[in-house]
């Protein structure tokens, strides 16, 4: 921008009769310089308050998918104060979810940069991201830091009213289950990545442990042991451990699914605990552990719930293969909404769909072969609507 031109003086300067004391000049400084900072404090004040409200849309547009939108609101908010820690973790998860691990994962580094004793969740976050020692290294930061956290919570309680008390209880209980699931990302990563490392086995054996301490109501920490065992190839304990982790959700989950629970009675969070991704590892290790009945409930349910997932289908495909040949009918249907998904979406892992036209090829058309124009697109370009398992009448 260009110099504001300054008003000419005229005249010479009148000299002040009595020269200013040191007191006086010491006096007006101090003043100035309140003035300025009152004027700074204002205006970080104003500038803080507008980040805040950025924030603040940015979390409305996460909560409605809005993803893009997050990201404008969070990167204004960056331009406002680069170093606001709460937009640089807010905007990591935006990053994330718009498929930008890279730009993501930098966010987070910045994060840890400025504020390495803030938030357990962004150390998670990037041992998710991370590989081998290094997804060690963080998740063990974070869950440092988060258990410094619980323990700060029990100690707290006894000192609140009732109502605080059951909000702090409520956290308690949200915080353990995260150690918990931590614990278990990283045994999980010393029975792949880290396999080879010194003490693998009790490292893992412990960390484990730790989980199932941590929360003992936690599916995941059970299926987790239960997967260790079945490394180890001790199958009727890995089998009692997995249904010690069904226990906690499978038979009321089976009773929503049939109707015998209100819906409106009920928190969906409580009655499965569990994500679609982890119900889908669920019955991986169910289908190994040949536990077919309580996979096929599993299954289904994932496809009641979205039923154009490549997996599920053939998950379905590949545990009533295994079941024997008077199941391979079901498998033929399961695997042929495989190739059709797969056709209309592509897949993650082309694995699935080589494996899959090897079943089929395997087991050949059957006797009640589906009309081949049922495996082809209709005249828009657009492939027919999947039936639904649970509107068929399955072979038995």
């Amino acid at each position: 921008m260009g110099r504001t031109k300054q008003k000419k003086r005229t005249g010479r300067r009148k000299v002040s009769a009595v020269r200013p004391t040191f007191e006086e000049n010491h006096t007006r400084t101090k003043v100035d310089s309140s003035h300025s900072n009152d004027k700074e404090n204002r205006v970080k004040g104003q500038e803080s308050s507008t980040v805040e409200k950025l924030l603040e849309k940015a979390d409305s547009s996460i909560s409605s998918f809005e993803y893009e939108l997050a990201r404008k609101f969070c990167e204004r908010a960056l331009e406002m104060d680069s170093e606001n820690v709460q937009a640089l973790e807010t905007l990591s998860g935006v990053l994330l979810e718009l498929g930008d691990l890279e730009g993501g994962y930098n966010a987070l580094l910045k994060s840890v940069e400025l504020s390495p004793d803030h938030s357990h969740s962004k150390y998670f976050s990037l041992g998710q991201l991370s590989e081998g020692l290094q997804a060690l290294d963080y998740y063990q930061r974070g869950i440092d830091l988060l258990s410094k956290t619980v323990e700060g919570l029990s100690e707290n309680q006894s000192d609140h009213e009732a109502v605080a008390k059951v909000d702090q209880r409520n956290e308690s209980i949200s915080l353990k289950r995260e150690l918990s699931n931590a614990c278990c990302a990283m045994a999980e990563i010393y029975m792949t990545d880290c396999c080879f490392e010194e003490d693998a086995e009790n490292k893992c054996q412990t960390l484990i442990q730790k989980g199932i301490v941590a929360d003992p109501k936690n599916p995941e920490a059970l299926q987790c042991m239960a997967n260790f065992l079945l490394v180890k190839e001790e199958i009727e304990e890995a089998k009692a451990k997995m249904q010690e982790s069904l226990s906690l959700w499978l038979p009321k989950y089976q009773l929503v699914r049939e109707g015998g629970l209100d819906p409106s009675e009920f928190d969906p969070v409580e009655v499965c605990p569990l994500s679609y991704d982890a119900r889908i590892n669920t019955s991986k290790l169910l289908i190994e552990l040949e536990l077919y009945d309580e996979a096929a409930e599993v299954l289904e349910g994932l496809v009641e719930e979205e039923d154009e997932v490549v997996d599920t289908w053939y998950l379905l495909g590949w545990m009533n293969y295994l079941r024997g040949q008077d199941y391979w009918g079901n498998s033929r249907f399961y695997l042929n909404n495989t190739k059709k998904l797969t056709a209309k979406f592509g897949a993650d892992n082309p694995q699935i769909l080589q494996h899959a036209e090897e079943l089929l090829e395997e087991m050949g058309p059957g006797e009640d072969s589906e009309d081949e124009n049922e495996n082809e697109f209709n005249e828009n370009g657009e492939e027919e609507d999947l039936e639904s398992s649970s509107g068929e009448e399955m072979e038995h």
